[in-house]
């Protein structure tokens, strides 16, 4: 019942910012064509794109900052009037909204969470379509399926892992944590990717695949492992915070 509920919300709010969810489509279009022309390069023995961070930094930022962001509409006013932000705070009054009409914490969590499953698998869907579509042909003869298959669910996994914090920050905060938390939070993504890079010596991205492409079945389960826990760990959060939230 709840997460029939939680669902109905959550469907009803984004059946009406369908602009919105396509440009996020059309962005991950974008970022999945990128991602495969320097897998292309770097796998094939380019040396342009072999284990320098200046061609591989893009990558790694796509993918671990910009990837997991796709969960909430970036493209929405929410996000794109910077005033409307901070001055107007909508989340809160959708919250407002929610505790008006006594809607059970665990429904207002829930549909939160669906709603970031939601944009986030339509848009991954759309990525790697186009990851797939751009790099297949080129590097069947480099890996197998299981191992392509393993490094593409990896980052799926780690995207809805990392996502649930979309729907935490925006219910159980505010706008000016959002900003601040965003970018905090691409700053020290910069310092551990550089870190990374001085430690190991190639990018992130390979890294992974080099994980993925030892034991291709432990990395699938891993990824869906972190993936339930992710959205699990970000829902328990957020209904601890909806909880010990004051409204004005």
């Amino acid at each position: 019942m709840e997460l029939r509920d939680a669902c109905r919300i959550a469907w009803n709010e984004l059946k009406h910012k369908y602009v919105a969810l396509l440009a996020n489509v059309l962005f991950s279009a974008l970022i999945g064509f990128f991602l495969a022309h320097d897998m292309v390069r770097t796998l094939g023995g380019d040396e342009r794109g072999s284990m320098q961070p200046g061609v591989s930094f893009p990558v790694d930022l796509w993918l671990i900052a910009v990837v997991p962001t796709l969960g909430a509409l970036a493209f929405s006013r929410e996000y794109l009037s910077f005033s409307y932000l901070v001055s107007e705070d909508p989340f809160l009054k959708r919250l407002r909204f929610f505790r008006m009409w006594a809607i059970p914490l665990k429904v207002v969590a829930w549909s939160r969470m669906l709603y970031m499953m939601m944009c986030l698998g339509t848009s991954l869907l759309v990525f790697v379509g186009v990851f797939v579509a751009s790099s297949w042909s080129a590097l069947l003869g480099v890996l197998s399926m299981a191992e392509y298959a393993a490094f593409v669910l990896v980052w799926v996994g780690y995207a809805f892992a990392v996502s649930g914090i979309n729907p935490y920050l925006e219910f159980g905060t505010n706008g000016k944590a959002i900003l601040i938390g965003s970018f905090t939070a691409l700053m020290l993504i910069v310092a551990g990717i550089l870190m990374f890079y001085s430690h190991f010596g190639q990018p992130v991205y390979l890294w992974v695949f080099e994980l993925a492409r030892g034991n291709p079945p432990v990395a699938m389960i891993l990824s869906v492992l972190m993936a339930v826990l992710g959205v699990a760990g970000f829902y328990r959060a957020l209904i601890y915070r909806l909880a010990r939230k004051d409204l004005p």
